[in-house]
């Protein structure tokens, strides 16, 4: 009973700090309990998002939207067809296990070896396809997109009480009833019966269960399938409650609720997950009533999480030591041997490519129109972006969902500085400075934010900065809160003139200064990779703890990259300040962090060339003139197909064909390349010359690791190429 008396006592001790703290405005009783219910709704997602990490140690960033679906289904079929209640709630638990046993067959087990982040990127991808299947639901059903917003009328809707200040119907109890249900139900599940038992082992150590003969892919189906349904009867349960307007309800916003009850109950215990659900509705209900603000309630659950992470122990079991491993294992893209550096077709091939990419990116301005040369300086700002992630994420090993949330604070920077020197002749050091400072200024909070990664790693780290993301936009972006940073009114965040000769204002000049600043960002970023600094991200990524053997210090090293990552995205942000002129927070959407994400899985999580190409494919997406619904499909079947066929990303494709092509010239010179042949069998295309003469070139490496003896004459080279 440790646990359940802990967790009330937290429950009791939130309600006391609330009486404290809102003593001269204290919110009703009704309140609470209004907050307590939607609480309630959280847990039943967070049990989802639990089970789901129990079996495959991701991040199910579909949850909510995978149950939505189902159950708009359901209410839109009360609402239009006049369904029965209980025929719609059965047709809403049918719908989700459909969902989830194909999400899970075809998409999960394509992903069963994959890096755990590549299934959590797919995961956004399986969202935006739920997410438009609900704003195509009302039109398949009723002929329009238009449905009254208004709960349906249900057989408990008759059933009212009070408490004051708010008017409760039965469909309040049937939440309370129903929680409890699924929280006996899923205990009963996983301790007595022979899956469920089945469920923990396999989640403990999948390799080890499958030597027992246990499957762990219908263990996986099975979690996937009840999911789905968990997240259906959440959101079913919730719509009487709230209304129907889904899309506006089922989002980061209430996913990162969910996933903060989720964390707090360290992804294990379903009855702390219940507890903490209940604790941050009632918070977030009592700020509400407090400030009528809900922007209050998404700004104080950062501070939560931060002290939540900090307080977890950091100690892990081996299984979830390899789960949390396998989500920084990702492909190492090779760089050219250096027996074909100097090949001059290869040279001339490099410097063809370059010339190539450079002159395209210098001679869009005058062939795209006005808007596009606009857009392409997003696009670019975007990219430089897409580097912070490739270090923090791709070399430091460490998710941010909340990326764009650092370019917020950025712009915000920037743009105060802009605005109190405007007063003054706002001149190119003046510029300068506001960019440098947003960048130190973002480099110090993604220290700040980054401390619970010197304890726990992977999934927790990840919430944290899906929260700050939140925050930014609804509360430090606000110009109720911070009037001073933001440009209000008439004001605007000019551009300057550069050294009395070079002006900023138009789009293609601040294009080739946004170029000018990726150049730079990119240098820094290789200079990086190539240093020791670099080596020790990378080491600290794949084997800390072997790291820490060599007296590597990881928390310096995870610092390091948080500080140079948050410093590049907080540039960017200024630069789209100076952008866009006059900022509002609803261009710092969370959605954008995950997007710039999945930009740089698209591309190649480790590879800087793969994050271009994957910034280069959502910019056309985003900006290629097709509509909002389009996007959405794309952008979700895109992300799906891509990382089906190619799990390494469009970088994957470009250094295969690379390899293909040095391999063609190593033939054609006749030079056996160890590190281009090593990968492929003899039957895969390797001719038989090839093979002996690879196994010549073994041999000699044999010999010349051989324990040297002593002759009369100097020792004979070994070449790299054989005739």
């Amino acid at each position: 009973m440790g646990g359940a008396l802990r967790a009330a006592t937290g429950l009791l001790g939130l309600v006391v700090v609330l009486e404290v703290l809102l003593r001269n405005n204290r919110p009703p009783p009704g309140e609470f309990v209004f907050g307590a219910l939607i609480g309630l709704l959280y847990a039943l997602i967070a049990f989802g998002l639990i089970l789901i990490y129990r079996a495959n140690r991701i991040i199910n960033f579909a949850q909510a939207e995978m149950g939505a679906a189902a159950a708009v289904l359901a209410v839109l079929l009360i609402k239009v067809h006049h369904v029965p209640y209980l025929l719609a709630f059965l047709i809403a638990m049918a719908a989700a296990a459909i969902s989830g046993f194909l999400v899970e067959v075809l998409v999960v087990r394509r992903f069963a070896r994959a890096p755990r982040l590549i299934l959590s990127v797919a995961t956004i991808g399986l969202a935006l396809l739920f997410a438009l299947i609900q704003f195509y639901l009302p039109k398949w059903l009723g002929g329009s997109f238009l449905v009254s917003p208004t709960p349906p009328k249900t057989p408990f809707s008759s059933i009212h009480f009070t408490i004051a200040p708010l008017d409760f119907d039965a469909n309040s109890i049937v939440i309370l009833f129903a929680t409890g249900a699924v929280v006996l139900g899923l205990s009963a599940f996983f301790r007595l019966t022979d899956i469920g038992i089945a469920v923990r082992a396999a989640a403990e150590n999948a390799d080890r269960a499958r030597l027992l003969g246990i499957s762990v892919n219908r263990l996986s189906t099975v979690v996937w399938v009840l999911a789905a349904m968990l997240s259906a009867l959440g959101v079913f349960l919730r719509i009487p409650v709230i209304g129907l307007p889904i899309g506006a309800d089922i989002g980061p916003q209430v996913l990162v609720y969910a996933l903060a009850a989720a964390v707090i109950a360290r992804m294990e215990s379903f009855s702390v997950a219940l507890v903490a659900g209940v604790a941050i509705g009632i918070t977030e209900q009592c700020l509400y009533y407090f400030s009528h603000d809900p922007a209050i309630a998404e700004a104080v659950m950062l501070p939560v999480l931060l002290l939540a992470m900090l307080a977890q122990r950091s100690k892990v079991s081996r299984g979830q030591d390899s789960g949390l491993a396998s989500w920084s294992l990702a492909q190492e893209f090779r760089p050219i041997p250096p027996e074909l550096r100097q090949i001059p077709e290869v040279v001339w091939t490099r410097v063809g490519l370059s010339a190539l990419v450079v002159g395209g990116l210098m001679a869009l301005p005058y062939i795209a129109g006005l808007e596009q040369q606009i857009l392409a300086s997003v696009v670019v700002i975007y990219a430089i972006v897409a580097v912070s992630l490739v270090i923090l994420t791709g070399w430091g090993g460490q998710i941010s969902l909340g990326q764009w949330g650092f370019a917020g604070v950025g712009a915000a920077v920037a743009s105060g500085v802009a605005v109190h020197l405007r007063n003054n002749t706002f001149i190119h050091g003046d510029f300068f400075l506001a960019l440098i400072l947003a960048g130190l200024v973002g480099a110090v909070i993604s220290v700040v934010i980054g401390l619970p990664a010197l304890r726990i790693q992977g999934l927790y780290l990840a919430v944290t900065t899906l929260s700050f993301g939140l925050a930014v936009q609804a509360f430090v972006l606000s110009p109720t809160y911070f009037p001073w940073l933001l440009p209000v009114g008439l004001q605007q965040v000019v551009r300057p003139l550069l050294y009395g000769r070079y002006s900023l204002a138009g789009p293609r000049a601040f294009y080739y200064f946004c170029l000018i600043v990726l150049g730079l960002c990119l240098g820094s970023a290789r200079a990086l990779r190539r240093s020791r600094a670099g080596r020790v991200l990378i080491a600290a990524r794949d084997n800390e703890r072997g790291a820490q053997s060599y007296g590597v210090s990881v928390r310096v090293a995870r610092l390091s990259a948080f500080a140079i990552s948050g410093f590049w995205a907080s540039l960017a942000g200024g630069l789209f300040a100076f952008q866009e002129g006059n900022l509002s927070n609803s261009a710092f959407d969370p959605s954008i962090s995950l997007l710039l994400l999945s930009i740089v899985v698209i591309g190649g999580l480790t590879s800087l060339p793969g994050a271009m190409l994957g910034t280069l494919f959502i910019g056309v997406l985003q900006y290629g003139g097709f509509s909002p619904q389009v996007q959405t499909l794309a952008s979700g079947v895109g992300v799906l197909l891509l990382l089906y066929f190619v799990p390494g990303g469009l970088a994957q494709i470009f250094y295969n064909g690379r390899d293909s092509l040095l391999r063609a010239v190593a033939r054609r010179r006749e030079i056996i390349v160890p590190s281009l042949v090593a990968d492929v069998r003899a039957e895969d295309g390797l001719g038989g010359q090839e093979a002996a003469a690879l196994q010549t070139a073994a041999a000699s490496v044999s010999a010349a690791e051989a324990p040297a003896q002593v002759t009369s004459g100097p020792p004979t080279p070994t070449l790299g190429k054989v005739r």
